[in-house]
């Protein structure tokens, strides 16, 4: 009866642990930063599975001690993007930060934005954070928008659902514009993209739950 069991819950589970745990070895993620003329151009992930990339330094006005993106794909569709201190003089040009990754290859009908941050000491701006996916699978491409949280004038930790894709494979990418004020701003952000689960899903691993407690509480009895 044991092993019976134990093999509905695998079956249940399989398709939610495949789509968690599926290679990463494809995924190239990509950054760029601009600010009015200065670019720094696009940076590709660096990490041993490409599926990191990071940057230090100074984009026109702006200085950046750590801007750093994440990506799980491509069968696991989330991707982070933080800043850690972007510094710039007064009235500065806007700085935008772009995080992008391809060929995801499972879909959702949702997703789900995070994003979080705050002015560091003094000084004025906004932070305004926007993701989009495209299934023409091309990197930064704006297509088809997720939503938009912000702008944001203080201290902030936001999130939001917006539509998602079935269709594979695809394109996601983060958009983090930041606004300086006559004194200047330093910000700190986070942001995020990720699949909202589907109720069948849900379901599944509900009665996947369901199973091992069921399991446990028959050896404690047995």
């Amino acid at each position: 009866m044991s092993r019976k069991l134990l093999t509905a819950i695998a079956l249940a589970a399989a398709p939610l642990f495949a789509a968690g745990f599926a290679s990463n070895a494809m995924a190239t993620v990509e950054l760029e930063l601009k600010s009015g003329v200065s670019d720094t151009g696009v940076l590709v992930g660096g990490c041993v599975t490409g599926n990191c990339v990071s940057y230090s330094g100074s984009v026109g006005a702006w200085t950046i001690n750590l801007t750093t993106g994440l990506s799980d794909g491509p069968g696991n569709p989330t991707i982070d993007l933080s800043s850690i201190d972007a510094t710039s003089s007064g009235s500065a040009p806007p700085l935008e930060i772009e995080l992008s990754d391809n060929g995801f290859s499972v879909g959702s009908s949702l997703f789900l934005l995070i994003s979080s941050g705050h002015i560091v000491g003094s000084g004025s701006g906004t932070a305004t954070y926007s993701a989009y996916f495209d299934t023409g699978n091309t990197d930064f491409a704006k297509t088809t928008l997720i939503g938009t949280l912000g702008p944001f004038s203080a201290a902030y930790n936001a999130s939001m659902t917006g539509p998602g894709t079935t269709p594979t494979p695809y394109s996601l990418t983060e958009d983090v514009m930041l606004t300086a004020g006559a004194g200047g701003v330093q910000w700190s952000t986070d942001s995020s993209i990720a699949p909202v689960p589907e109720p069948a899903s849900l379901t599944l691993l509900g009665s996947a739950l369901l199973g091992l407690g069921l399991l446990g509480r028959y050896r404690k009895v047995a």
